[in-house]
């Protein structure tokens, strides 16, 4: 994906269907931002994330959740903003998008809030009391060549057993990392 500005980002056409929606608001340095609630999986803090090499810009590594492997993007990297350093308490949004599960880290997370939504065009921004919000469409924060790129090594991690580190035996993967 290339680095996005506010006016390029895109509404969920679950949103665009109902005139009227829910939205996740998150935090990215001073800007607030939004996620359609219809793409949201679960939020959860941060947990290990295991490093996959040549990978796109703003892609982490991935993280195991439930079983599946989820790749974690750092959505300050994605959107040219510096990095910061996780913490114990750094959310993830979880979020799915064409039977893929995305973990996205992101600064904060605020609150749902329900917006009303023009009929005439697809809005980019809502307006949530004076201010307003850019919304991502969850489906365009990768493109084609990175999703390939994404199979590929998540893929190749799928088919290699987990070692527990001490002795090289294999492992079965169980619930969330730590």
């Amino acid at each position: 994906m290339k680095k996005q500005s506010d006016s390029s980002l895109s509404l969920s056409p679950d949103l665009e269907e109902t005139g009227s929606g829910h939205v996740l608001t998150f935090q990215l340095g001073a800007q607030r931002y939004g996620l359609p609630v219809t793409a949201v999986y679960q939020i959860i803090e941060i947990v290990a994330i295991t490093h996959l090499p040549q990978m796109p810009p703003g892609i982490q590594g991935a993280i195991n959740v439930h079983g599946r492997v989820v790749p974690v993007i750092d959505l300050r990297l994605r959107f040219g903003l510096p990095c910061l350093p996780y913490h114990l308490h750094t959310p993830l949004i979880l979020v799915e998008d064409d039977d893929q599960l995305l973990a996205l880290v992101v600064d904060a997370v605020h609150e749902v809030v329900a917006v009303p939504l023009p009929t005439h065009e697809t809005p980019a921004v809502v307006q949530v009391g004076q201010e307003l919000i850019p919304l991502i469409d969850v489906a365009h924060l990768l493109d084609q060549q990175e999703r390939q790129q994404l199979a590929q090594r998540l893929s190749a991690c799928a088919r290699r057993p987990a070692t527990n580190g001490k002795n090289g035996a294999a492992q079965p993967a169980t619930g969330v990392a730590a």
